[in-house]
């Protein structure tokens, strides 16, 4: 592996670490970040020094978290990954699922809860995660934006180069 590869990768799994995550799935989510192929397993765990069984559970999780995707080659039975197209939008949306369930059971823990003091922190918690959806509903909106005005830059500039 190329030596700013392999700085990346371990950078991203210090990262991904500190955000609770196995510092392998950072790494995997790193070796797939930096290079724009599809993997096998096997691939993997040989690329990153890890065992396939290691690799196999974390590639699960980042698919959970919308960060990779798993593919599916015609004519192998093996399960292939990859980066997401655009996992930023895809985490925040997984994230957004999980701030919603969390706001149901806040909603109806405020209702319930005997003691004014847990209610009024509930309440709090859900208004803070409503707010937080709305907010990452824009932010995605924002992104979405920026993303469409470099996707027609860049066909004015290849059109303006073939001129």
């Amino acid at each position: 592996m190329q030596q700013t590869v392999l700085q990346f990768v371990e950078r991203m799994a210090l990262i991904c670490e500190k955000e609770g995550m196995p510092r392998i799935a950072g790494r995997i989510f790193g070796y797939l970040l930096a290079t724009d192929r599809t993997f096998s397993l096997e691939e993997l765990a040989e690329h990153l020094q890890a065992s396939k069984a290691s690799v196999s559970t974390n590639a699960r999780m980042l698919e959970q978290f919308g960060m990779i995707q798993r593919v599916s080659v015609l004519g192998d039975r093996r399960d292939f990954y990859r980066v997401e197209d655009d996992p930023w939008e895809r985490m925040l949306r997984v994230a957004q699922s999980r701030w919603r369930d969390m706001v149901n059971v806040f909603a109806d823990a405020a209702e319930k809860l005997p003691e004014p003091a847990g209610r009024t922190r509930v309440s709090q918690a859900e208004r803070f995660h409503r707010l937080l959806i709305g907010e990452c509903d824009a932010l995605i909106g924002r992104w979405n934006d920026t993303r469409s005005a470099e996707t027609r830059e860049g066909a004015e500039a290849a059109g303006t180069g073939s001129m």
